[in-house]
């Protein structure tokens, strides 16, 4: 892990996050450290838009991936803003370093971002802030790291395990898809609560709980395979594409579950296995790229978003490339 020394480090205007588990945690222990700093939320396709409207120069992202599509762009606007970026991410680099500008020091590691945070500020913050990038490697499925397995040690597992899973769940409840009550939830977290003390998150997880068992029985009814992949459509709300995705997968049995949900401008899709050998990052990136389209993620947890005619190409694509690793 890069570990710049911290006297070199920006004072974040805004801190850029991504609105899943591990993006509220690492953004909750970055405001730990610089309580004054807004948060705001975006993802890999809209980045290069977002900065584009930001009138800020000193900036922290945590857990946003960089789009290939995007990349070289994305870097030439930040040298031509003068941007100071200090940013927090897991995710494969499409460029080298030495290729991104100057102004932008990377903090990188293979871990949740959110341990990746806590150990460039272990020590500006409580120790027992540990819990936090602990309840953001839940989250992102990260929790092989010695770092997280020598901390989980330390604690009752069975009660991180419900933390986490109060706030994975509890917001993919509708009432938390407006980004002021996520950021509600950063702060609370910042301020040293657990997800089981905020308001209405426990009671939104055991709803969620209920749903997706619910959500289980309905794809089991109106999956459709392609191939060696299966796929469902018109999914009942937006925070249900990644167990969408793998209910597609273990019903049919198939190798590869895809949840596509359409907008009117586009199609997003999300990619889940129970193969944990399938890089799906890879396989979402290869078939979306030429669509005109974008796709990346990480290797048991990946997306694309592609143009609205392009599900069939898509699809056959990502068959094709599937053969590769089955």
């Amino acid at each position: 892990m890069d570990t710049k020394d911290n006297q070199d480090r920006v004072r974040p205007d805004i801190i850029l996050t991504h609105a899943d588990t591990d993006g509220l945690c690492s953004a909750a222990l970055i405001k730990k450290v610089y309580p004054q700093s807004k948060v705001f939320f975006t993802k890999p396709v809209s980045l290069l838009a977002d900065l584009k409207e930001i009138g800020q120069k000193e900036i922290f992202i945590s857990d946003i991936a960089i789009n290939k599509r995007d990349a070289e762009k994305i870097f030439e606007l930040i040298k031509k803003k003068g941007l100071n970026i200090t940013w927090f991410d897991h995710h494969p680099l499409p460029l080298k370093l030495s290729e991104v500008s100057s102004t932008c020091n990377f903090i990188t590691g293979d871990a949740s971002t959110s341990e990746i945070v806590f150990r460039y500020f272990e020590k500006q913050i409580n120790p027992e802030s540990i819990w936090l990038a602990i309840y953001g490697a839940i989250g992102d499925y990260e929790t092989e790291t010695d770092f997280v397995k020598k901390h989980m040690a330390n604690w009752d597992a069975r009660a991180l395990y419900f933390e986490a899973s109060t706030l994975v769940l509890g917001i993919k409840d509708q009432k938390f898809d407006n980004y002021n009550s996520k950021r509600e939830i950063i702060t609370s977290l910042a301020s040293g609560k657990n997800p089981s003390e905020l308001s209405n998150l426990v009671l939104s997880a055991k709803k969620v709980v209920k749903q997706e068992f619910v959500l289980y029985e309905l794809i089991k009814k109106n999956v459709k395979t392609f191939g060696e992949l299966a796929y469902v459509t018109r999914i009942p709300h937006f925070g249900f594409r990644g167990p969408s995705a793998l209910f597609a997968a273990t019903a049919t049995k198939k190798e590869l579950g895809l949840c596509v949900f359409t907008t009117e401008n586009h199609i997003d899709i999300t990619m889940r296995s129970p193969n944990k050998e399938i890089p799906l990052n890879m396989i979402a990136e290869q078939a979306a790229e030429p669509l005109g389209g974008s796709g990346g993620g990480h290797p048991t947890a990946a997306g694309a978003r592609i143009p609205i005619d392009g599900l069939e190409k898509f699809l056959e694509k990502t068959n094709a490339l599937l053969a590769k690793y089955i």
